[in-house]
């Protein structure tokens, strides 16, 4: 039995995305931040989740995404766990698998979003991503 683990963020970009590859292989990955906030009528909390994305939509994320842009995510939960100065680490990061650009159109009437359209055309084999 299969259990669901989807995530959709709407938010800002904190930082922009760091492309690198994975050691020993021909596979990008973008890694950034997102700043999501939540507004109730007396308060507003924001939560920064880390956000990382492979293949081309990875090649795609260095090329085109910048600190402050309004982007929508969809993608799933990922939870790892490493050791670092003989201290347990562990973090929660969303792997972004759709990545769409929340933005007014150019005066050419494009969206940045238009550039994205072919990167989702070849996914990436859930068995290239180490973890």
């Amino acid at each position: 039995m299969g259990f669901l683990n989807k995530v959709m963020l709407l938010g800002n970009v904190t930082r922009n995305p760091e492309v690198r590859f994975i050691p020993g292989r021909d596979l990008p990955v973008a890694k950034f931040g997102l700043a999501v906030t939540r507004k109730t009528k007396d308060r507003e909390e924001t939560c920064f989740i880390d956000i990382a994305t492979f293949g081309k939509t990875a090649e795609m994320c260095g090329e085109y995404i910048t600190k402050g842009m309004p982007l929508l995510i969809e993608g799933r939960l990922n939870y790892s766990t490493w050791e670092a100065d003989g201290q347990k680490r562990s973090k929660h990061e969303v792997v972004a698998e759709n990545i769409q650009f929340v933005s007014r159109k150019d005066k050419s009437g494009k969206s940045a979003n238009d550039a994205f359209d072919s990167a989702h055309d070849a996914p990436v084999d859930e068995d290239d991503i180490p973890f």
